[in-house]
């Protein structure tokens, strides 16, 4: 076969992309996966009773707003990575920041408590499932992203798996934070923090397995 016929076969029926397609793919597997792990959350725990007391705090909306900001970052470097050759406008560092504000609110509110109470605000009373709950509602999100992903051409897989599991874990996170009642900085500055790291390290394992061109 000649050059020019191999050419011509291979641009036979192509058409051009959708304008967006990314976006709207990423997007609607966020949308829907945010609506699954909601739906988890009110079958299986519950929201809070007095949710609407506690939403007028800053507590509360440090818990979840920090990742809901986490969240709607990593959606944008995710979108970015999941074109080849395109790189985000901005550092990958700015993803850094909710969490950092979060901690230097953790490391004033601890500053200033007494030591009697540090220990209680560090380990609340549900330390031990807060990772687990939150990876639980992010698994939604990790699924449906990986799989539009796998429709898209991300050129790096590990990165843009771990940057996916963020997204995941953070969305998670927010959503959990509807029925968690603590409030406490420091425990929110560290078991949050690993309940989205958690998806992170899960994804981009799964990224660097299975989104390889």
């Amino acid at each position: 076969m000649k050059t020019d016929e191999l050419i011509k076969m291979l641009s036979t029926g192509v058409e051009p992309v959708a304008q967006h397609a990314n976006e709207k793919s990423i997007g609607q597997a966020l949308l829907a996966g945010a609506v699954i792990s909601l739906i988890l959350l009110v079958a299986i725990y519950g929201i809070r009773p007095d949710l609407r007391v506690v939403s007028t705090s800053f507590a509360f909306w440090m818990k979840f707003g920090v990742p809901l900001t986490s969240a709607l970052l990593a959606l944008m470097f995710v979108i970015s990575l999941s074109r080849p050759g395109k790189f985000p406008k901005v550092g990958y560092w700015v993803l850094s920041l909710p969490v950092l504000a979060l901690w230097l609110w953790a490391i004033a509110t601890w500053a200033g408590a007494d030591a009697s109470q540090q220990a209680a605000m560090l380990w609340g009373k549900t330390w031990r499932v807060c990772i687990m709950n939150i990876t639980f509602l992010a698994l939604p999100v990790a699924a449906l992203t990986w799989l539009a992903l796998q429709n898209l051409a991300p050129t790096r897989p590990i990165l843009t798996g771990a940057i996916a599991g963020w997204l995941a874990g953070s969305t998670g996170a927010s959503i959990y934070a509807l029925h968690c009642p603590e409030m406490a900085a420091p425990f929110l500055a560290v078991w949050y923090v690993l309940g989205m790291l958690v998806p992170t390290a899960i994804m981009a394992y799964i990224g660097h397995r299975s989104l390889r061109w």
